[in-house]
């Protein structure tokens, strides 16, 4: 990933050059051909496909939006045995879909469905479900019992939520030797989570060394697989001189790219930055509307960090909260 300067003002909007309606053309016409293709496999009998296609109706790709039609090839592909098909068709009863309710219960029926024939994201999606929500107590000893079968099944976020639970005693003693052994099987599994994880726990010398240089790789490997708070931890790391120089204009890119993925905490850290003049001129009404964004956030506490912010200059309120 190329690192540069960005300006702050220049990245909360993107513009476009003039050819981008032609290449916009060209990547719909691209999409159209791909859902025909999928579709005509699919018509054909090949089972295989049937996800696929369910998919493409649900984003929209290639074709109009149609749940409907993304909820019938989803069925067929339950009916044919396929887990992919039973977790995808749990996912969407877990959240609740256009026009289908949220069903909890029903989701846990699909996920268990999957997880008998052995399938991982099955048995992590059912540790999901039993974290709580939607009619469903919260259970963390069953939660952190799927977690760890989805781990010895190959799932990279069955580690990752099992190191958490021995980390933070959910469901299970506290343990922080199996917590960082947990994290790193599913580091060795791709998990950018547990990537960024570990840079923490290297940060505050939690379970391993307190080594900011260790904690600067992990975070760097979460940030290049695209994780938002792995680039807004190196936000962090630059902006604090966690181990390296303070250095601003290396604190901004980092959060700005957390942001611009949604990463909430990225919004208010930029929130402050701007506020206080660092690397970048100082202007509160952006801080302000930084930091409403910030409010949005379904996380109490960073609701309330942000919220405070806002009154500070607002005049209500007079604290100050530092980043990280």
């Amino acid at each position: 990933m190329r690192i540069r300067p960005v300006p702050v003002l220049l990245c909360l909007a993107l513009a476009f050059g003039g050819g981008g309606v032609a290449r916009a053309d060209d990547e719909a016409a691209e999409a159209r051909a791909s859902f025909e293709a999928t579709l005509r496999q699919a018509q054909h009998g090949d089972a295989g496909r049937y996800v696929d296609l369910a998919m493409l109706y649900l984003r929209g790709e290639g074709v109009a939006r149609d749940v409907p039609q993304a909820l019938a090839w989803l069925r067929k592909g339950v009916a044919g045995g396929d887990t992919d098909a039973m977790v995808e068709l749990g996912n969407i009863y877990f959240d609740g879909d256009d026009g289908v309710p949220a069903d909890r219960r029903a989701a846990l029926k699909l996920y268990a469905q999957a997880a008998r024939l052995g399938d991982p994201n099955g048995m992590y999606n059912i540790g999901v479900v039993h974290e709580g929500g939607g009619g469903i107590p919260e259970n963390p000893r069953l939660a952190s019992a799927w977690y760890l079968k989805a781990a010895a099944a190959g799932s990279s976020r069955g580690a990752y939520s099992a190191g958490e639970s021995y980390l933070n005693g959910y469901g299970v003693r506290t343990d922080l030797a199996k917590g960082v052994q947990m994290l790193r099987r599913a580091i060795e599994m791709g998990s950018p989570d547990a990537m960024n994880a570990m840079g923490g726990l290297h940060a505050k010398g939690t379970g391993v060394r307190r080594d900011p240089a260790e904690a600067l790789k992990f975070y760097t490997a979460a940030a290049a697989n695209d994780l938002p708070a792995g680039m807004s931890n190196l936000g962090v790391v630059h902006h604090n001189g966690e181990g390296v120089p303070v250095n601003y204009t290396q604190a901004i890119h980092w959060f700005q790219l957390a942001a611009d993925r949604g990463y909430l905490e990225a919004w208010y850290d930029l929130g402050v930055m701007v506020e206080r003049g660092q690397g970048i001129r100082a202007d509160d009404d952006l801080a302000l509307v930084l930091y409403r964004r910030a409010a949005e956030s379904k996380d109490t506490d960073l609701r309330q960090r942000a919220q405070k912010a806002i009154d500070r200059l607002e005049g209500v309120d007079e604290d100050e909260t530092p980043i990280g």
